[in-house]
């Protein structure tokens, strides 16, 4: 089949508890109209984020980043309230991320939100806050020695009246390279008629920060169960081997409850996601949400938005000497320095070779003092740059700020 003769749309539905997107694919006939998304959740004394986008145009076989032009910055939004509540707009900050400050939330008051754009409005069903219970706990297994680790989440809720739980969770982690190196290779220094190589003490690549985000949120339902209790249900799993385990690892989960009638929406989203083309998939103009124009019926338009009086939030650390996991080797055999004593200075015969070990991915590695005679500064060995400096192993120096100071 011609895949021109078909829209592949793009549905970003932004999951506020960590701030993440996640991608779903739906094929819809071509005479299908453009359609609306919105995402996001009016929650007590925070900042709330919604995220509105259109659906575009793209061919099937082709894999494309998301167009400029898909994003709606010109939207005008608000919350409002079943007691005659109006808030200020919504200040865009682009790509279609709209914030607005949520103040405190009255228990016995309806929220939704009201978006006007291209003249029509569209409104969120009015909802009342939903209280988000504790978390019980988070724990982790590895079932078989050196084999996959397993995270999972527990709570409960004696009121009863949160039966429909959605969890998010933020993965941070510890890495470091293989060499503490303390010197270090500026290519410009020698245009500049400075040494090449300079030292620093602090071996300020030395550790580094991972983080990731998930992509996408677990839901369950207690609404079958005896009681109003979820055990151990699975987050995710991870394998032994992975860089996150090789230094302190730390999971956040959030936790929300929703309605029974956003549970069913993220679960034919789900399915959607993951059965795109099946014969019994829930096709798009099948899953509308609580958001309609009301200006234009006809107009489709897809999300869910609820307002929740809280979120719930737990956080545990994983040290690596809790875990059984294979030794990783990372290759770092050091390459030597092609010169020999004397040592080369910057007026040396041959300083582009310098340049060209820089541009082959290596660096300095480990510095002999004694080897080229006092004070001189001349790295011994090289190394690639993923072994001397964190963040070529994919590491950022933003270190959270939970991060406990008792590791170093």
């Amino acid at each position: 089949m011609n895949s021109n003769r078909f829209f592949s749309y793009l549905i970003i539905l932004s999951l506020l508890l960590t701030g993440c997107i996640t991608e779903y694919n739906a094929i819809l006939p071509e005479n299908d109209r453009i359609i609306l998304f919105v995402d996001g959740s009016i929650i007590e004394n925070t900042d709330a984020t919604f995220h509105i986008s259109q659906s575009f145009s793209l061919n099937v076989d082709t894999v494309t980043k998301i167009p400029e032009e898909s994003f709606i910055n010109n939207a005008n939004l608000v919350i409002i309230g079943s007691n005659g509540y109006k808030s200020l707009a919504a200040i865009n900050k682009g790509k279609g991320v709209y914030q607005i400050s949520v103040g405190e939330l009255k228990d016995d008051v309806e929220y939704g939100i009201q978006i006007e754009y291209e003249g029509d409005i569209y409104q969120s069903a009015l909802s009342k806050p939903l209280y988000t219970p504790e978390i019980d706990s988070i724990s982790w297994s590895q079932p078989e020695a050196e084999g996959q680790v397993f995270f999972h989440v527990s709570t409960h809720d004696n009121t009863g009246r949160a039966k429909f739980f959605m969890w998010n969770y933020t993965e941070d982690w510890e890495i470091k390279a293989v060499y503490p190196t303390i010197i270090f290779y500026n290519p410009n220094h020698r245009e500049q008629l400075q040494e090449p190589f300079y030292l620093d003490d602090s071996m300020p690549y030395y550790y580094c920060w991972k983080k990731n985000l998930s992509d996408k949120s677990l839901l369950a339902s207690t609404e079958s169960l005896s009681e109003n209790r979820i055990v151990d249900e699975l987050l995710y799993e991870r394998d032994s081997g992975d860089d996150r385990f090789s230094m302190l690892y730390c999971l956040t989960v959030n936790q929300r409850a929703i309605s029974k009638g956003a549970y069913e929406y993220y679960q034919s989203i789900k399915k959607m996601n993951e059965e795109t083309g099946g014969l019994f998939t829930p096709q798009p103009t099948e899953i509308t949400g609580n958001i309609t124009c009301i200006t234009d019926p006809s107009k489709k338009i897809m999300g869910f938005i609820e307002t929740s009086k809280n979120i719930s939030q737990k956080r545990i650390f994983v040290d690596p000497v809790q875990l059984i996991r294979q030794a990783v080797y990372l290759y770092c055999d050091p390459l030597y320095n092609v010169y020999e004593p004397p040592p080369p200075i910057l007026r040396l015969p041959k300083p582009d070779e310098y340049d060209y070990y820089y541009g082959i991915g290596y660096r300095p590695s480990i510095l002999d003092i004694g080897l080229y005679g006092e004070g001189a500064i001349i790295p011994s060995e090289w190394a690639f740059a993923r072994c001397t400096d964190c963040r070529a192993a994919g590491g950022t120096k933003d270190k959270p700020d939970f991060w406990p100071s008792w590791n170093y």
